[in-house]
């Protein structure tokens, strides 16, 4: 068996011409077993990428008539395993998500009324009903500054004309 260090995050466990066999101390995500193949996609087509040990390893395979370099297979599976995460456009929200947000924003309407209401009449207090609002995500719209117009926030400062 031979035992090659990649950097310390993976162990080459064993190795063959067409076949290496890559151990893991902690657990390989999805997304890094989806970058490793499609990494090595590019290097050799034939190429197969597959989780081994409950994700706590991996096994880089190819057709039996060509071999696999082990240095570069193992600086292109050390490579992808230490790349940071990415991070795409948020996903669109749920149906469940947008009428969550939309009771929310009734409830803070109604909420915000009787708050109005309960400080106009003294039967009804005004305060609890603020407090809510609050609590359900309501914050007053920020004050623009006197000087300061929608054109001049929208270009950069340099090219600001100087008062």
């Amino acid at each position: 068996m031979s035992s090659i260090r990649t950097g310390g995050v993976l162990t080459i466990r064993h190795q063959l011409p067409h076949r290496l066999r890559f151990d893991s101390a902690a657990p390989l995500s999805a997304e890094q077993l989806l970058l490793i193949q499609t990494a090595l996609q590019e290097l050799e087509p034939s190429g197969l990428v597959r989780a081994s040990a409950h994700r706590h390893g991996l096994v880089v395979t190819c057709h039996e008539e060509q071999r696999l370099c082990p240095a570069l297979v193992a600086g292109l599976v050390h490579a992808a395993v230490l790349a940071p995460d990415l991070h795409g456009p948020a996903l669109p929200p749920t149906a469940l998500d947008r009428w969550l947000g939309q009771t929310r924003q009734g409830s803070i309407k109604v909420l915000m009324a009787l708050a109005v209401a309960g400080w106009a009449l003294p039967i009804l207090p005004g305060t609890p009903f603020f407090l809510l609002a609050w609590w359900l995500g309501w914050r007053p719209a920020p004050k623009p500054e006197q000087g300061d117009s929608a054109e001049a926030e929208l270009q950069p400062s340099l090219l600001q004309p100087s008062t």
